[in-house]
């Protein structure tokens, strides 16, 4: 039987602060430059998930080939610097709680 989900090689961050890894997601806060900047902060020199992102807010701006640059320069970097951890042939069933706890909700990753 096929199917369209499939399992792969996953990359999970090790050894990281994961309150600084994780970033919403990029077309979020796009008319909020200060939201960005405060999370730039928070961030600093932790490997983050904010590396690796280009948030829509920025799409306009003169500089987004440098921090395109700057994003392929990351990748690279958290990739031979042993950020990760691979997890070969593997799925990622993800849940996050909403609203105090009170709603859940589910997905997954893998390849299609």
């Amino acid at each position: 039987m096929s199917t369209a989900f499939k399992a792969a090689d996953i990359l999970l961050p090790k050894n990281t602060d994961m309150k600084k890894w994780a970033v919403v997601a990029c077309d979020q806060y796009t008319s909020e430059p200060k939201y960005w900047a405060e999370t730039d902060r928070i961030v600093g020199e932790t490997p983050s998930a904010l590396r690796v992102t280009l948030p829509e807010v920025y799409l306009e701006e003169k500089d987004v080939e440098q921090r395109i640059e700057k994003i392929h320069s990351a990748m690279a970097e958290y990739v031979s610097g042993g950020v990760f951890e691979e997890y070969k042939n593997a799925l990622v069933y993800v849940e996050r709680r909403q609203g105090e706890g009170r709603h859940s909700r589910c997905g997954g990753s893998g390849a299609v």
